[in-house]
């Protein structure tokens, strides 16, 4: 419930908005002063719960930001800002990919559908997951090409500040998938 009042300003304004429209039509059909008291603060209401609304981040919309913010640095090749987003603890294989990063040229990184944020329930550290569908569109010397993947991405955060740990990276329809085809798929990229 919290995720749509806090993430949706639209849901809480359109049932605010004909909750207050329904109120002044019965004032007007009845004469009765209760009813527009209550639309006028109906009507209130739904203006601060909008205000609220937008001037208030919930972790998962920290989280989105945080996600496309990367995307957009890696599709500009600013590399230094999403090297500095890799946790210091990141495991060997997202290290060493790090290294490698600025041989790469992005010409289009695009994430296409989160598929889903998880918080972790541990408070210290506190950890999420990110699974998404990306299309990334690289040249790396000679070699280029059009890549779309399933990525999973596993933060954590470290004073206060949100950091990637490890990423995974399937065929795009791995998310649509059963657990079968996931453990199929899943024995073919172990490490």
């Amino acid at each position: 419930m919290q995720e749509y009042l806090l993430e949706s300003p639209w849901i809480l304004g359109v049932l605010g908005f004909f909750l207050t429209i329904g109120l002044v039509y019965a004032w007007i059909q009845s004469g009765r002063d209760l009813f527009w008291k209550c639309g006028l603060g109906v009507a209130l209401a739904t203006v601060v719960g909008i205000l609220i609304n937008i001037s208030y981040k919930t972790e998962q919309e920290i989280l989105r930001e945080f996600i496309w913010k990367i995307a957009a640095d890696l599709e500009a090749n600013r590399f230094s800002e999403v090297t500095s987003r890799v946790h210091p603890d990141a495991t060997e294989y997202l290290r060493s990919l790090k290294n490698q990063l600025e041989s790469v040229e992005f010409d289009t990184v695009r994430i296409k559908k989160i598929h889903g944020i998880e918080i972790g329930k541990a408070k210290n550290p506190k950890t999420a997951t990110i699974r998404m569908n990306v299309f990334v569109k690289a040249s790396r010397g000679e070699s280029s090409g059009a890549v779309p993947r399933w990525v999973k991405v596993h933060l954590e955060q470290e004073k206060g500040r949100w950091m990637v740990v490890d990423y995974e990276h399937r065929d795009p329809q791995y998310e649509m998938l059963n657990r079968d085809g996931q453990d199929r798929l899943d024995s073919l990229y172990r490490r």
